[in-house]
């Protein structure tokens, strides 16, 4: 019986040894014409200075590039206003695509109109005032990523968190079912000896 439930041990922990993995988390956000993006890992640890992101458009030129700085971010002047496309290899199987749309960006970039809008005849009396409307727009945008930038980062660790969870679940049920047939076979042998004998 104990050489049963050592095989069953062994048999289990050589077939599932756990391995913490984790996933490319990142974002993009444009603050007027300049993009920044920030690329990490869902355990905290942000990407290392140095690789080179591409950027592409919707048909798969490359358009330009950047590089990580350090904290895991990078920047990116927009000189059209087209979808970006970004792609940075992280090395050891780990890519990141990330999509920044056009209408995220001004309409006053080439390949964009600026529409009329209600905001359009509001630009005209603000900045009538002596406030320039797009420097307004910018400390705006800016101020937003600030607060935003915190918040992406503890979903992406939740999301990490959660999957875990089930992984470690998984593991758990997988020691069940074993236990389960180490009994069913103990229980099965006991019988066949009490019938031999």
């Amino acid at each position: 019986m104990r050489k049963s439930i050592l095989m069953a041990l062994a048999l289990s922990a050589s077939m599932s040894v756990p391995v913490f993995a984790h996933n490319v988390v990142g974002g993009v956000y444009a603050i007027g014409n300049t993009i920044e993006g920030e690329v990490g890992f869902s355990n905290g640890d942000m990407a290392k200075a140095g690789i080179v992101v591409q950027v592409r458009d919707a048909t798969g030129n490359v358009i330009g590039e950047s590089v990580i700085e350090d904290e895991g971010m990078f920047v990116f002047d927009a000189t059209k206003r087209i979808d970006h496309y970004f792609h940075a290899d992280l090395s050891a199987g780990h890519v990141l695509e990330l999509v920044l749309p056009a209408d995220e960006l001004p309409a006053t970039l080439p390949g964009g109109s600026a529409p009329v809008t209600k905001a359009s005849v509001t630009t005209s009396s603000v900045s009538m005032s002596g406030v320039d409307q797009v420097a307004l727009e910018q400390m705006i945008e800016k101020a937003v990523a600030k607060q935003v930038k915190p918040l992406r980062k503890e979903l992406a660790a939740y999301k990490e968190k959660a999957s875990l969870q089930d992984v470690l679940g998984g593991i758990g049920y997988i020691f069940g079912l074993v236990g389960l047939g180490i009994w069913l076979r103990q229980r099965k042998q006991e019988k066949n000896r009490a019938s031999v004998s």
